[in-house]
């Protein structure tokens, strides 16, 4: 029997009723509940890049905080609270109406939503956050579209033809589980080989790799970058608080230059220094290790020559 559904508003009640009664059009229910809104919005949340926007449009809106009003805006009946520009005098500016009723300029609205991350409403004694109740209305969705999803699926459950290859399906995940965790168990046992055999060796290089840290952490250049932090970190301060002005605005201005690593220390965003640079990584199927310091006395010599 074809699916003709008169609306697409249908209770889950009466789709229950008619699972019951018609068991084996369970699949196209299935298929027909799937929402094409949420493939749409797929496609709008790719991120388009450099592409070109209308300049007219733009300057329309990037130009809106130079209009005049023509009146003191103390109402929202009178014009946007956010730009303090009349309706009359931005007449033609897209507006949007928020779920409590109250209107603003659609740019305005966007501006403090990116800037704050809200869409609560700034009339007085409104309050209201339209994404509260937007959430809300998903999650109803949502919910809804499970429970239809539940009644379709138990009516799939009870079908013999449904058990019959579902059946099958779990012999296959049964012998790919199988066959993976033998795999996996070769992996570890060359794994567990592989350290007893050169147990040694690697314990030899584990005590050279941290004394080599030692070392680092002692020594002498350690200090005197520790030191010239503190200085930094001392002027920087004075600096900040004098002039009202931060370190990543002067980044961005090119009046301070440094490298994306020594930004992050400079910031406090990292620690300074990743020890784990002086390790090694052993990777089965790897071309063999070769002498890093024979290589680099080679192409010191090479430099003498050409010069």
């Amino acid at each position: 029997m074809d699916i003709v559904p008169k609306n697409e508003f249908i209770t889950l009640d009466t789709l229950e009723t008619y699972i019951q009664k018609y068991p084996e059009d369970a699949e196209k229910w299935l298929e027909f509940i799937k929402d094409p809104a949420e493939e749409a919005v797929k496609l709008r949340r790719t991120r388009y890049i450099d592409k070109e926007l209308n300049e007219d449009l733009y300057k329309t809106h990037s130009d809106l905080h130079n209009v005049e009003s023509d009146v003191p805006i103390e109402h929202f009946n009178d014009g946007c609270l956010f730009c303090k520009k009349s309706w009359i005098s931005t007449d033609g500016v897209p507006t949007t109406t928020l779920i409590c009723g109250h209107k603003f300029h659609t740019v305005c609205s966007m501006i403090d939503q990116y800037n704050g991350d809200t869409t609560r409403c700034i009339v007085p004694n409104c309050d209201i956050d339209t994404w509260d109740y937007v959430r809300k209305i998903v999650r109803s969705k949502e919910k809804s579209k499970t429970k239809s999803e539940n009644i379709l699926l138990e009516a799939l459950e009870k079908r013999k033809d449904f058990r019959d290859s579902l059946k099958d399906l779990k012999q296959q995940v049964s012998n790919v589980t199988s066959k993976y965790n033998s795999v996996r168990g070769m992996i570890a046992g060359g794994r567990k080989e592989f350290i007893h055999k050169h147990l040694y060796s690697l314990n030899q290089i584990q005590n050279d790799l941290n004394e080599g840290v030692k070392y680092v952490r002692e020594s002498e250049n350690m200090h005197n970058y520790k030191e010239a932090l503190r200085t930094y970190r001392k002027k920087a301060s004075i600096l900040f608080r004098k002039y009202h002005i931060s370190f990543r605005e002067l980044r961005e201005r090119g009046l301070l230059r440094t490298s994306w690593r020594l930004r992050y220390v400079l910031e406090r965003h990292s620690s300074p220094f990743s020890y784990y640079r002086m390790g090694i990584r052993m990777y089965p199927g790897k071309k063999l290790w070769k002498d890093t310091l024979e290589q680099s006395d080679t192409e010191g010599e090479e430099e003498e020559e050409n010069i």
